[in-house]
């Protein structure tokens, strides 16, 4: 990990202790918080960065047709209705 890429993780951590202090008492948010700083640390330990950086980038466009395909190849329905509520 370059010391770039260290800065950047602990900045994105420090906004997410931020986050998870302003959630209150809400120990699924909280939990979820925390499993986010941890698999962001990981992955920025992991040489994913860039991968990170470009998903992140991506979040919300739709998806291309590629995309899509192989999401079917995964067996994911992309029909089906979304998740609602938290769930342990």
């Amino acid at each position: 990990m370059t010391t770039e890429d260290e800065s950047e993780l602990h900045r994105l951590c420090d906004l997410l202790r931020i986050v998870d202090k302003r959630i209150g008492d809400e120990p699924l948010l909280s939990a979820a918080v925390k499993k986010a700083a941890l698999g962001l640390s990981i992955a920025f330990i992991h040489g994913f960065r860039a991968k990170v950086e470009d998903l992140a980038q991506n979040l919300g466009r739709e998806l291309s047709d590629a995309d899509k395909e192989h999401l079917r190849s995964c067996g994911i329905d992309l029909d089906a209705p979304l998740p609602t509520g938290t769930q342990n």
